[in-house]
């Protein structure tokens, strides 16, 4: 299926977000929100979250400065 994150599309084998960040490249979870539809999912929930074909999924990490 194919979902956008971060304004791009791609194409995810699974229906969990994790399949979803596997596709992404995300190797690092440590300081990382994710939100589908405008949604915020919790970290607890990544596993077991369902997604659909044309979500959107926002990763935002945490970036270190001053």
């Amino acid at each position: 299926m194919e979902v956008t994150i971060n304004h791009q599309t791609f194409v995810v084998n699974g229906q969990h977000l994790l399949a979803a960040l596997e596709s992404y490249g995300l190797a690092q979870t440590k300081g990382v929100a994710i939100a589908v539809n405008e949604q915020v999912i919790p970290k607890s929930n990544w596993n077991s979250f369902q997604i659909h074909p044309g979500d959107q999924i926002v990763i935002i990490t945490a970036a270190q400065g001053g």
